[in-house]
């Protein structure tokens, strides 16, 4: 297995499904849901950009164990979840039973890009698929007029370089040693899987190419993994929110930015 951060080439994507359903019981008792130190990070920004769902159909793009949908189906939404792995979604079908949960490679794009959404949301998803061209195209065309795509991501820019400290010194950074070229990276996380590196760039051209405008771009502080008040923070705590370590993009199809209609 590679060293953690350690490049090699991109593989096909059977692999990576095939680490996630290992991964997938550390994986769940990892991430618990809304509680979440990402999740903290995002909610926010990303229920102000989705708007109200009630009545709306939603398409959770890596739903995991399906918390996400979950929150959303009971906002009101027709919520659908697709994921590679068939293991999360064991757990999300049983926790879950409301929601149609199907298991789909999402690097060969949705698995019906007939069907319409009024919001697509795919949460710290997009980093761990290895293709993204056939997604992101049929994303755009799924969604309806005024429909929102939300989605986070590792930060390209700060995520997985190492943090120098400088111990008396005080002196504290993040060691940048590449960004533009898109790299393949191992995780130790979970127990083990593919990050795929982008830049910033390509995600904003890609979503342009497909006809998309983005309606807003959040860099929010990294938290401490449990919620505990800001007036609790170490002085690592505070150097480490200074830089963000997920971004999130928030867009909209450019033709049809009129307020989605139920049904």
């Amino acid at each position: 297995m590679p060293k953690p951060g350690r490049l090699f080439s991109v593989t096909n994507s059977s692999e990576d499904l095939r680490l996630w359903d290992v991964a997938a019981d550390n994986y769940v008792s990892t991430v618990p849901g809304s509680t979440d130190s990402f999740y903290r990070r995002i909610h926010g920004f990303l229920w102000s950009k989705l708007g109200p769902v009630a009545d709306r159909d939603v398409l959770d793009l890596g739903c995991g164990h399906g918390w996400l949908a979950e929150q959303m189906r009971q906002a009101g939404a027709r919520v659908t979840g697709i994921d590679g792995s068939e293991a999360l979604l064991t757990t999300a079908r049983s926790r879950y039973p409301e929601i149609d949960f199907r298991q789909h490679d999402l690097a060969l794009g949705l698995p019906d890009p007939d069907r319409r959404y009024d919001g697509v949301v795919a949460h710290m998803v997009l980093m761990d698929i290895p293709v993204l061209d056939r997604l992101i195209a049929d994303v755009a065309v799924a969604l309806r007029a005024g429909g929102a795509f939300v989605f986070s991501v590792l930060h390209p820019a700060f995520f997985s370089h190492d943090i120098v400290d400088g111990g008396s010194s005080g002196e504290r950074y993040r060691k940048i040693t590449g960004y533009l070229e898109q790299e393949t990276r191992w995780i130790e996380s979970f127990g083990g899987h593919r990050h795929y590196h982008r830049p910033l760039s390509w995600y904003v051209e890609k979503l342009v190419a497909h006809g998309l405008v983005i309606t807003g771009v959040h860099e929010p502080p990294s938290l401490p993994h449990n919620d505990i008040p800001v007036a609790e923070w170490t002085d690592y705590q505070k150097w480490f929110s200074t830089i963000p370590t997920m971004l999130a993009i928030s867009c909209t199809p450019a033709n049809r930015a009129t307020s989605p209609q139920p049904g």
